[in-house]
């Protein structure tokens, strides 16, 4: 299942690993992937609008006419329609009960208990009571979809008169409350983390760690961008170990194979667990996990789910930490003159988009790749792209 914004080669990839091997992509007529041809083996299927019902239909005759051995969905928005389908038609991998406590933030928290690391306190909210309820209990709020991404959607409330004022300013809200579509988060001030995970079985393949330099719901103020953190230090040490406990108490056979975890830090140093995909971090994460650990973990995904991943040579653990940047709501960043070697990546937006506010924290401006010695160094690297210019 190809969203018509992906470029990724699924086909090429499949078929390098094993040449008789036959590949459908499920895509639409707007894919960014138009002028390819698929490779040797492999078709693809041309919907008129991906997000339809009469897609998941497709999926479904495509299925009952030639049964696949696997379906590889590689998109927050296509996990629970791909878990359907498997279950509709026998096919291994994630079902739709687990699809849906990796979909739904609500019952995401179940996947949690238990683990070192707590989940942040929620309330159920489902009118403007259930708000101002969940406001007095918890102070400040965050409320958001309980199936979103992209911290779209997502608003911050700190007292009382402001869960009225958004009521009052906004009566969409009051129609997604009323649908079950929110809930409300405790607000933790403080740091966010991310951790990529590879996953294969019962085995841990690869933990990935990076710290935000701004929580990534500032995104229409701040940029968003985050750096690896240094190997072996205390941070890292609980945030892998918190990965790898969570992948042991997944069901067997679930049939995950890549993991994109959110935790957050508190003032005191407390730690939450957040928010789990069972996708490929967005924006330059897998840029920058390639750079440093030579493995693309979309690539990594699509191959473990086909039975056909073959590990590459391992890099050594004290690689050069990898740090990335979009321009969303903030500061431009410009490269320094010469463009050192550090900067891996520097891709702007034509002009006339400069202007332009971010839908989603996904929608940068600009494109920004760095690399340094640990994290401190990757760190100042980033922030002195704001000096140039």
């Amino acid at each position: 299942m190809q969203r018509p914004h992906s470029a990724a080669e699924y086909d090429r990839w499949l078929g390098a690993a094993d040449p008789d091997v036959r590949v459908t992509l499920l895509t639409s007529a707007d894919t960014v992937r138009r002028s390819e041809p698929p490779v040797a083996g492999a078709r693809r299927i041309v919907v008129d609008d991906y997000e339809s019902p009469s897609a998941t239909a497709e999926l479904f005759r495509l299925c009952e006419a030639d049964r696949p051995d696997r379906i590889f969905a590689n998109s927050e928005d296509d996990v629970l329609r791909a878990a359907e389908a498997r279950a509709l038609f026998g096919i291994p991998g994630p079902d739709p009960a687990l699809a849906l406590r990796f979909r739904d933030k609500i019952a995401m928290k179940q996947l949690f208990e238990r683990l070192p690391v707590s989940p942040v306190p929620y309330r159920e909210v489902r009118c403007s009571s259930d708000l101002y309820a969940a406001q007095e209990e918890l102070g400040t709020v965050v409320v958001k979809p309980r199936d979103g991404a992209g911290s779209a959607g997502v608003r911050v409330l700190s007292d009382g008169q402001a869960v009225r004022r958004a009521c009052i300013d906004d009566p969409g809200l009051l129609t997604a409350l009323h649908g079950g579509a929110l809930m409300a988060e405790q607000y933790i001030e403080g740091t966010v983390y991310h951790v990529d995970v590879l996953v294969d079985g019962g085995s841990v393949l690869l933990v990935s760690p990076s710290r935000y330099l701004d929580p990534p719901h500032l995104f229409r103020t701040r940029n968003l961008g985050s750096v690896m953190l240094d190997v072996g230090s205390a941070r890292a040490r609980l945030l892998t170990d918190a990965a790898e406990r969570f992948v042991a108490r997944l069901p067997e056979g679930h049939g995950t194979h890549v993991l994109h975890m959110e935790f957050l830090e508190d003032r005191s140093g407390t730690f939450f667990a957040g928010e789990v995909a069972c996708r490929t971090g967005g924006a330059l994460i897998k840029n920058s996990v390639r750079h440093t650990y030579g493995i693309d973990l979309s690539k990594a995904a699509c191959l473990l789910a086909a039975g056909l991943w073959t590990a590459p040579e391992a890099r050594s653990s004290g690689a050069a930490r990898t740090g990335w940047l979009l321009w969303t709501g903030g500061a431009r960043p410009r490269p320094p003159a010469g463009r050192p070697d550090w900067l891996l990546e520097f891709t702007e937006a034509a002009e006339a988009e400069h202007e332009r506010p971010p839908v989603d924290a996904m929608d940068g401006k600009a494109r920004v790749l760095v690399e340094g010695a640990d994290e401190e160094e990757v760190e100042e690297r980033m922030r002195s792209l704001y000096r140039h210019g």
